[in-house]
């Protein structure tokens, strides 16, 4: 069973140890002089195990590759991170004297680690070598803390730290001081992208950062911040984020309420690719039905429907969401063919409950109390006759399948009754 086991063990490094050659860590990992074997927590008889700081190199570069896209990189530093929490919490609590090491656990808890290996770790005496206060303060931020954390890390300038745990105090630094001091945050985001250029780091703080200066209406700042993650991290699995937080914040400035600001976006999409401008125009666009602006759903489906090729995912979100932006008694009509365009199967549960409600609203309009010519039969004034003294009307052959039906429901009633 033992060996059976160790076979598993090696075999899933050996997988990582073929993502590795594959180009998913970095080449400039290895130039640090860490073997293959460390790098992955090899640990067979006769082998040591790798320094805790040799893994959070391999980690950081692992979760720089998942900024510019790459989905093998995401499934292997989950796995790293599960042997990351094996390695440090069987590590002799003498390697955590090595300040290497110590500020490894910081950024290691700060980077999706477990906090179980912090609280351990403050169990030791004495404690590694690493002010107390960026450990207590990391584990507070992790576990939801926020006021304590806020206590451990405001002295803490992360400029004056090692820059790997310096760009991650800056992050959670920006989180916390978000609300209060909403100007602290964006210095706190600027401080991360600086220290840490290229990475997940970077890349996190520029989708926050994006959504910050929107909100302060730092016009010159988000056009400057949109560009950078474009160009830098256009593929980041965290894309998505990206195009939502960046919708907000051209809601929160009101890009969509006159003509020269919506030129202004039009101007600043227009640095970014074809594929880019569609998915900001669509994330755009549902964000301000959803909100009610809806000239901005107007406008910006108007731009984007050009570039999105008919029968694709995008095009259909589009077509949705100019229907549910077409409520004016000239536009039913329009409002009605691209709903009848639309192939519910391939709307997201969100979207399709958004359809239903759009359909909901549509089915509510009448013009009263006489339509004008023309006008759609949906929107035609609803007309309620009285029920007719004698039900002459119904013939033979009516009453004979009324009959029918009674019969039946009567025997199902006794089946029913009987089962």
């Amino acid at each position: 069973m033992m060996r059976t086991a160790r076979k598993t063990m090696s075999f899933k490094r050996a997988s990582l140890l073929a993502m590795v050659a594959a180009g998913i860590v970095w080449a400039g990992v290895f130039s640090q002089g860490v073997g293959a074997r460390e790098l992955l927590g090899a640990q067979t008889a006769g082998v040591s195990s790798p320094q805790p700081y040799e893994m959070v190199r391999s980690l950081q570069s692992l979760q720089a590759q998942v900024a510019h896209g790459n989905s093998q990189a995401n499934a292997a530093q989950r796995t790293l991170l599960k042997e990351m929490r094996e390695v440090f919490e069987n590590a002799d609590p003498e390697v955590w004297q090595d300040a290497r090491n110590a500020r490894a656990s910081v950024i290691y808890l700060l980077s999706g680690g477990h906090p179980a290996v912090m609280h351990k770790l403050l169990g030791y005496d004495p404690l590694p070598h690493v002010p107390a206060g960026l450990m207590h303060g990391a584990l507070a931020y992790i576990e939801g803390r926020a006021g304590e954390a806020r206590k451990h890390l405001s002295g803490f300038d992360p400029l004056e730290l090692e820059a790997g745990l310096g760009g991650q105090v800056a992050l959670v630094r920006a989180a916390l001081f978000v609300r209060e001091d909403p100007q602290e945050a964006i210095r706190m985001l600027d401080i991360a992208r600086l220290l840490m250029p290229g990475t997940l780091v970077e890349e996190a703080a520029l989708r926050r950062e994006v959504f910050l200066v929107g909100k302060l209406g730092d016009i010159e700042k988000l056009q400057s911040l949109s560009l950078t993650y474009m160009r830098r991290f256009h593929g980041s699995l965290y894309g998505n984020d990206f195009r939502r937080r960046f919708a907000a914040a051209i809601d929160t400035l009101g890009f969509g309420t006159n003509d020269d600001l919506f030129s202004l976006l039009e101007s600043l999409l227009s640095e970014f690719d074809i594929d880019s401008r569609r998915s900001l125009y669509v994330t755009l666009s549902r964000h301000a039905l959803l909100n009610g602006r809806l000239d901005v759903v107007k406008k910006a489906t108007a731009v984007a429907r050009p570039l999105a090729m008919a029968g694709t995912d995008d095009a259909i979100r589009l077509n949705l969401y100019r229907a549910g932006a077409l409520l004016g008694e000239s536009e039913i009509r329009d409002a009605l063919r691209l709903l009848w365009s639309i192939d519910r199967s391939r709307l997201s549960a969100d979207d399709e409950a958004l359809m239903d409600a759009i359909y909901e609203r549509v089915n509510q309009i009448r013009h009263w109390p006489q339509a004008p010519e023309g006008t759609h039969p949906s929107a035609q004034p609803v007309t309620v006759t009285a029920k007719p003294a004698k039900p002459s009307w119904e013939t033979p052959l009516m009453k004979r399948a009324q009959r029918d039906i009674d019969a039946a429901s009567r025997d199902v009633a006794d089946r029913s009754w009987r089962n």
